[in-house]
Parts: C-alpha cells; structure tokens; sequence
C-alpha cells in the first residue's frame, strides 16, 4: 500500500509538472456529463493470512462537473458483485460473496488538455455501500465432537457481514477523449466487514467509463 501512495504521489507530480497551459479557463459554469460505467475487480479483505483474493465486476452510472481549473466533482452509483475465499488452518474455511450498491464521491485532478478531452488524472473518492445479497459457506476443519460441518447462509445478516461500508477510493486514469475513460483504483474499506471479527475490504478495480 505504501508503494502504491508513493507511485501515485511522484506520477502526479510529473503530470502537474508536465501538463500544457491553457488560454482560457472554464468555471463551475460548466454544464454535468452523464455517462455508463463498467468495470472488474479482484476483492479481499485485511486478514493477514489465509485470505483468497476473487475476481468480481462493476455496473452503474456516472456524472461528471467541472468545478474549477483541473478540479473535477464525479460522482457514481454502481452494483458491485465480490467476494473472497479464506483458511484458518485447522479451523474453519469459507466462501464469500457479497452484492453490493456503491455510492461513489470522486475528486479528480486531471493534467491534460481540457479542449480535447485526453489525458492523465489522479483521484480520490470516499464510498458508502449498502449490501443487498450473496451467501457464505463456512466449513468446520476442526476433528473434534463440535465439528458442525458446512454452514451456509445470507452474507449480510446477523450472524455475518454488516450491511453497511465506508472507505476510500484511490488511483490513476486517463481521459481518451471527451467520451471515455479509463481508471484503476485501489479499495481500502474502514469499517469491519464482520461483525465478530475486524476485517476490512481491500481490493483493485479496473473501470471504463461512456459518457454520452
């Protein structure tokens, strides 16, 4: 993680070093974009070891608005589908998956050139998400009399997850044009996924975004 802030830090720099000058400078009056975002993911969580990191994907709707010079508002809704698998070693193993709804609140700083649409950005965005399905299936390793065999059960539920997340959203991308774009991010979740264990999400995301 810490390579990851220090990679992010030093490319931003180039960029803001490196980004041409514009002539003219547009204001908040700037009409919002509205577009499509699809995107993959590969999911876990903050356990130190046994953890099995799952592939998973993204689907829901973007808008963008121009607040000021390269700073950008853009915010998202989006169903994401993860999970991740586990072992403690002659304890217990299971299988996660989790469906979720996203609210995304993006900052971006964007170093390329306005006019075309096309460049590098960084950005930052905290999320909510509120857990809406998947199930869970626990194993008991353990070779004693309170062995209790393979549970499976609704992911989010008393006995599970916690409905609710928060956290944050960090990465890089790059503009094409005026019409899509592409960002990679990092999931670093701040709030227990369980609720008899301090486990918290982590995981990258690879997005596509349309915007009409």
């Amino acid at each position: 993680m810490k390579r990851f802030l220090v990679v992010l830090f030093l490319l931003s720099s180039f960029f803001a070093s490196s980004q041409p000058v514009e002539t003219y400078v547009k204001s908040s009056s700037e009409p919002w974009r509205y577009g499509l975002r699809g995107g993959v993911s590969y999911d876990g969580v903050s356990l130190q070891q046994g953890v099995e990191y799952k592939f998973g994907y993204k689907l829901g709707l973007v808008a963008e608005k121009r607040l000021v010079y390269n700073l950008y508002f853009q915010p998202a809704m989006t169903f994401h589908k993860k999970g991740y698998a586990f072992e403690q070693r002659f304890h217990s193993k299971g299988d996660v998956d989790a469906m979720v709804i996203e609210l995304a609140a993006n900052l971006l700083l964007k170093f390329g050139d306005a006019r075309l649409g096309k460049g590098f950005y960084i950005g930052v965005s905290p999320y909510v998400s509120f857990g809406v399905g998947g199930k869970t299936k626990v194993e008991d390793l353990r070779n004693t009399d309170d062995n209790w065999g393979v549970i499976e059960d609704n992911s989010f539920s008393l006995h599970r997850m916690r409905t609710m997340d928060i956290g944050f959203l960090l990465g890089i991308g790059y503009d094409f044009n005026h019409s899509f774009e592409m960002g990679a991010y990092y999931c670093m979740g701040l709030q227990s996924t369980l609720r008899s264990a301090n486990f918290m999400w982590r995981g990258f995301q690879l997005n596509l975004s349309y915007f009409f």
